[in-house]
């Protein structure tokens, strides 16, 4: 049987063995030093937050400015609708149809020669009644009056007009 021989060199050398290998000694930091990086390091930080957080700002106003923008457009059709129908509603047709609907009022019969008579007032706020004008139920039609009527007929605003001014 073979056997190993055994080898005792080991106890001959030193525990410690350098491999040529120096060891790095640790720069230690100027704690001035130390408080100056750290000091940037928040500021960057500080920074970044506030260009962050303004960068959000901006893009919630574009949001509400967009949302301004619609409801503007909103408010203008519904302007626009408003106007359609206030115009409808100031239409000769409408108004004849709340008047004679319902108003009750019916439409007027055409008299000849209906003037409309100037009434003057005094000072005091009574009619002049020396003037010496008739009223257009009392006088007969002047001749322009009647020419009038021959050239032009009136129509039923017109004679509904002469009918609320003349009570």
């Amino acid at each position: 049987m073979l056997v190993a021989r055994e080898r005792f060199d080991y106890q001959d050398r030193p525990l410690y063995q350098d491999r040529g290998r120096q060891v790095k000694r640790v720069r230690r930091i100027n704690p001035k030093t130390r408080f100056l990086y750290c000091g940037l390091a928040l500021v960057a930080l500080f920074l970044a937050f506030w260009v962050t957080s303004r960068y959000a700002h901006i893009t919630s106003l574009g949001y509400e400015i967009i949302g301004a923008k619609k409801q503007l457009q909103e408010l203008a059709t519904d302007n626009q609708l408003l106007q359609n129908k206030i115009v409808q509603l100031n239409s000769l047709n409408n108004i004849e149809y709340i008047a004679i609907a319902k108003l009750g009022m019916q439409k007027p019969e055409l008299a000849e020669g209906v003037q409309f008579v100037p009434v003057e007032y005094s000072k005091a706020g009574s009619p002049v009644k020396h003037l010496g004008i008739a009223s257009a139920t009392h006088s007969k039609p002047t001749q322009a009056a009647q020419d009038a009527k021959k050239t032009e007929k009136r129509s039923f605003l017109v004679q509904a007009l002469a009918t609320l001014i003349n009570g």
